[in-house]
């Protein structure tokens, strides 16, 4: 059977993001239900800013660091360098994202009722910093990054419901919330020394090599930081426009449509990824064939999400409690969603970051500028109005926006270059 290590890292994958899954499925609703959606809200909204503040941190290095290590494998002395330049610069970043989160917090009056929950949350950045997904990943070692991961969330996640009990318990909750990372990235820092996967970590790196991590890196941290600005901004803006319980309600359901859409995406592209950067330096019509199959597969499974999302939404809504009325609405709003992440970010990922050339990234960069503007016409125009439906809306245009352009760009690479 052709490529059974990465199907069987697949269904792995699956089946670890499945209990990986579970704990946040079933915390999250608790935490929905016992803090109510306007403390429900405080957390989303500053869990929206860390998302920016580890976008900074990242700075695309999980896709393009992983793809460099993962052509670079077999020379250690060519990993010690690109895992010294690669973490020496997101330590500078994560300096960068300190100062910026304390003006966020203190500098903006708008936003600090916020201000205790975002710093708290900041932990999660510091601690995200040295988790090392991008090198596990090139190596091929993601069973144990996702092991790690799941331990981390089975152990930490469930001291909720000891220490959650009130609505005023809603700090706790972020604190929890990023214990979960400080775990997961102690023990993997423990198995990176212990397998000695780097052998030389030069704290001094060159000027030079640091600026070429970040080179390689900028096409991927400006497309990631579009991308963001729907994934992220948009609780910002509502929280802005409108108060934490309609922000409330539009994470919750957001949370909830990403985690169904992440279990399967996410595994897929995880143990693709590495395979088909390398296919494409030395079979590159074989790589191309393994694509097209991951694409009709993605849609088959995510048109099944979107029938449970889309179906089911009356009851989930009723389940999460009277502080979620009018998530309906959202729920079958957003259960189309899953099929337009999925199937842009195969072709995105796969085609043109993994099997397209150096030129290709300016493309999917070009994508995720296209569909920020998108984003921030509609959210203004849409949020003031309609808040939390209208948030969903324009998250959906943004979303579908990026499909067609993904799939464009990414044809070209699987269907027309043989």
């Amino acid at each position: 059977m052709k490529y059974k290590k990465e199907f069987w890292d697949t269904i792995y994958l699956v089946a670890l993001q499945g209990l990986n899954y579970v704990a946040p499925l079933i915390v999250y609703p608790y935490l929905m239900i016992v803090l109510g959606a306007e403390k429900f809200g405080y957390i989303g909204f500053s869990f929206a800013i860390i998302q920016y503040l580890m976008l900074i941190v990242d700075f695309g290095f999980n896709l393009s660091a992983t793809k460099r290590i993962a052509i670079a494998q077999n020379n250690q002395s060519e990993l010690n360098n690109i895992f010294s330049a690669t973490l020496n610069a997101k330590l500078g970043l994560l300096c960068i994202s300190f100062l910026f989160s304390l003006f966020l917090a203190f500098g903006i009056p708008k936003f600090s009722i916020y201000s205790t929950t975002m710093m708290i949350l900041f932990i999660m950045v510091i601690a995200n910093a040295f988790s090392f997904v991008w090198l596990f990943q090139g190596l091929g070692k993601i069973r144990t990054i996702s092991i790690v991961n799941i331990i981390s969330k089975l152990l930490i996640l469930p001291l909720t419901f000891f220490f959650v009990k009130v609505p005023s318990d809603y700090n706790k909750a972020a604190l929890i919330q990023s214990l979960v990372y400080v775990l997961s990235s102690s023990i993997t820092c423990v198995i990176l020394l212990n397998k000695k996967y780097i052998t030389n970590y030069k704290i001094k790196t060159t000027k030079k090599q640091v600026l070429e991590e970040i080179k390689a890196s900028y096409p991927i941290f400006i497309s990631n930081a579009a991308t963001t600005i729907y994934t992220a901004l948009f609780a910002i803006i509502l929280g802005y426009f409108s108060t934490p319980v309609e922000v409330g309600k539009y994470t919750a359901v957001e949370k909830i449509m990403r985690s169904f859409c992440y279990l399967i995406f996410v595994p897929i592209v995880q143990s693709f990824y590495p395979k088909v950067s390398y296919l494409s330096i030395i079979e590159s019509k074989e790589a191309i064939k393994l694509v097209r199959k991951i694409i009709l597969i993605i849609i088959i499974l995510m048109s099944g999400i979107f029938c449970i999302l889309f179906f089911l939404s009356p009851y989930i809504s009723i389940f999460l409690g009277k502080g979620y009325q009018g998530t309906e609405k959202i729920f079958k709003i957003m259960s189309i969603i899953p099929l337009f992440i999925a199937v842009g970010g195969i072709f995105g990922q796969l085609g043109i970051l993994a099997l397209g050339k150096e030129t290709d990234k300016k493309k999917f960069q070009r994508v995720y500028i296209k569909a920020s503007i998108v984003a921030i016409v509609s959210i203004f125009i849409l949020v003031p109005k309609f808040q939390s439906i209208g948030a969903s809306i324009a998250l959906l245009l943004t979303e579908f926006t990026v499909c067609i352009l993904m799939s464009f760009y990414g044809k070209k690479v699987l269907f027309i270059r043989e």
